[in-house]
């Protein structure tokens, strides 16, 4: 049977999408479309396509740029180079072709999505985004770490809200919630932990085995790493002996007495068990739910700061937020002869906000889309999710990637909390506004 061929959009078509890019429409544009509208994949490498990847990459970060986020435009100048990655890779939002291909670029890398943007934002070089990360982690872990035996904290540090996010700005919490949030949220991606809560919980909500994925941020020697072609390290199980064997060639490096800096090194995610991990949206609403409102913006930042981590110039083994989890942890142990959170409430958090519980759920958003004011909310999502756990009207939103409906992740949250005696109240909807650009 002959192929039938694709159809060709009409100019009139094309000059529509281009006016409307040029004019910021907001998720009509197919810098939102779903996945599921489109009609293939297509693999590109940078060499044999950079103009076709530089210009896709201008694209794809204007319109990043012109959505709407709780955050100072300084934070996300260097926050959205980091999704315009990982649409490259993945051949998400501006990475498809006129018919709706998906254009992927798995040679892409955070370096060479700067090296295009610099070009014309000499500001967005490599190594400058890098350090202004590194020290704004730097900065807010030393904060924090001076401040623990503080009662109260206000989210403002001397340059503005801690990570720009402006519903921070002159707000205080209680510190030891704040901070049982942070440590909550710096191990549920723990291996060590998920593979205990699987030992600890081993059954799902609905009776079945309970399973979770998961693994470990390993810093690698750079040239060895790349020499070895072992592609992509998250996709592969790595067992005990296959680590050994990468430590003992040089590839992993493990002195901890050494302090480690990009480029010469960097860190990569190994998985030690195939499987989905945790719904980071279930997570948030459950510590903020568990443990109040403060809580929830403790998981909240922490959340931050394993984000803003994957590029930085310093760094620290299993990530700056686990690490980070780990201080506070031993310096409560310390003081009080005990951590602040107890290991049987981490479990319980992972076992809540496994994506592979019941009901089971893909959802799993990122920290630019918790940030992020979706049509037509108009407060970030962060706040949408607190309002239901509030049982206050919400907005039905469109969440992540997937663009799952808010109607459909809440009822799933319901059944969810539900199962661990929580009883959320069914949401109510806010009419939604008309859309500007309708």
């Amino acid at each position: 049977m002959a192929r039938r061929p694709r159809r060709k959009r009409s100019p009139a078509g094309r000059l529509e999408d281009l006016l409307d890019r040029v004019s910021g429409k907001g998720s009509r544009e197919r810098g939102d479309r779903k996945e599921s509208n489109r009609s293939g994949i297509r693999v590109l490498d940078i060499p044999r396509n950079r103009e076709l990847f530089e210009r896709l990459v201008r694209s794809d970060y204007d319109y990043l740029m012109r959505q709407r986020f709780a955050v100072g435009h300084r934070n996300l100048t260097d926050l959205l180079p980091q999704s315009v990655l990982g649409r490259a890779q993945n051949g998400h939002g501006w990475f498809t072709d006129e018919w709706g291909t998906c254009l992927q670029f798995p040679d892409a890398t955070f370096d060479r999505v700067l090296t295009v943007l610099e070009a014309s934002a000499p500001h967005a070089r490599g190594d400058l985004v890098r350090k202004r990360r590194g020290d704004m982690l730097r900065i807010f872990s030393d904060w924090i770490l001076d401040n623990l035996w503080t009662p109260e904290l206000e989210l403002v540090l001397a340059d503005g809200p801690v990570f720009g996010v402006e519903l921070f700005a002159g707000r205080k919490v209680e510190t030891r919630a704040f901070l049982t949030g942070m440590v909550l949220a710096g191990f549920m991606d723990d291996w060590t932990y998920r593979e205990t809560t699987m030992m600890h919980h081993k059954r799902a909500f609905g009776g079945g085995p309970f399973h979770i994925g998961g693994g470990e941020i390993l810093i690698v020697d750079r040239e060895k790493f790349n020499l070895c072609g072992l592609g992509d390290t998250g996709q592969t199980v790595f067992g005990d002996d296959r680590l050994r064997g990468l430590v003992d060639a040089g590839v992993i490096v493990n002195r901890r007495d050494v302090a480690y800096r990009y480029p010469e090194h960097d860190q990569v995610y190994f998985r030690r068990c195939a499987g989905d991990g945790v719904s980071d949206d279930l997570a948030l609403m459950y510590i903020g739910r568990r443990y109040g409102f403060d809580a929830m913006l403790g998981a909240f930042t922490m959340d931050a700061m394993d984000t803003y981590d994957k590029y930085v110039v310093d760094l620290a083994w299993g990530g700056q937020d686990t690490d980070l989890a780990r201080t506070i942890q031993r310096r409560f142990l310390d003081r009080e002869d005990r951590p602040l959170v107890d290991d049987r409430a981490i479990l319980d958090l992972i076992h809540f906000a496994a994506k592979r519980n019941d009901p089971v759920i893909t959802l799993s958003s990122s920290h630019r889309r918790f940030i992020q004011i979706e049509w037509p909310a108009v407060e970030p999502t962060l706040l949408n999710h607190w309002r239901f756990l509030q049982g206050e009207p919400v907005a039905d939103i469109k969440l992540g990637y997937s663009r799952m409906p808010a109607r459909d992740f809440y009822a799933v949250a319901r059944s969810r909390f539900a199962a661990v005696a929580e009883d959320i109240a069914e949401p109510s909807y806010v009419e939604p506004r008309r859309r500007k650009d309708s």
